[in-house]
């Protein structure tokens, strides 16, 4: 029995078969996006473990270098010292489209570190512990383009693959099934013409040799 409730009819089997043809071309776009997104969401994720990695250790680095210069200068004169330091960073937010899907890119401009304290005193350290956190920061807006881009990614994947899913065990059977049901009585409808049609020549001439001469 067909899937789909359609008179058995030719018109219908030919809006069944376009109707198939359209889902199955829908489908094969659909499953080349899916193999790209997965493709793409690989090498994101491969690329946030390696930007983790770096903002690990320059965290790890910035850390030490504020505990050395804490030990040096002590946290209040550290509280004095930020009060005089000005330094400015900026964070850019763009967007690039991969897939039909937008995916940020982040951009941090950071201002050059110069010595903002004399050298030969303890808080002359203060200069290192700033310049490795402006590194961590630089890594810490790149981990933060890759992951989103990996969230972004991971829920279009999830949704194409809930369309190829739905093509693939539903919608692209039901229309085979159909074609397969109309088609059958289609047929059986012509064997049985063809047979009405030679039983009523035979009788027809059956009939003519009985009324002959």
């Amino acid at each position: 029995m067909a899937k789909l409730k359609l008179p058995p009819t030719k018109s219908s089997l030919l809006s069944v078969e376009r109707n198939l043809a359209f889902a199955e071309e829908g489908y094969d776009l659909l499953e080349q996006k899916r193999q790209i997104l997965v493709l793409e969401l690989m090498g994101r994720l491969e690329r946030a473990r390696a930007v983790q990695k770096q903002v690990d250790e320059r965290m790890a680095v910035a850390y030490e270098a504020l505990r050395g210069a804490l030990a040096a200068s002590g946290a209040a004169e550290m509280q004095r010292e930020s009060l005089g330091i000005v330094g400015t960073h900026e964070l850019a937010v763009s967007e690039q489209r991969v897939m039909g899907i937008n995916l940020p890119s982040v951009t941090v401009s950071v201002e050059p570190v110069a010595p903002e304290f004399a050298p030969g005193v303890g808080a002359a350290k203060s200069d290192d512990v700033m310049k490795r956190f402006r590194e961590a920061l630089e890594a810490i807006g790149t981990l933060a383009e890759v992951e989103n881009a990996v969230v972004r990614l991971s829920s279009e994947l999830k949704k194409t693959q809930r369309r190829v899913n739905a093509l693939e065990k539903t919608f692209l059977p039901d229309y085979r099934e159909t074609v397969r049901y109309i088609t059958d009585v289609l047929e059986e409808r012509e064997r049985d013409a063809f047979v009405i049609m030679k039983m009523t020549k035979a009788r027809m001439k059956k009939r003519g040799e009985n009324d002959g001469p």
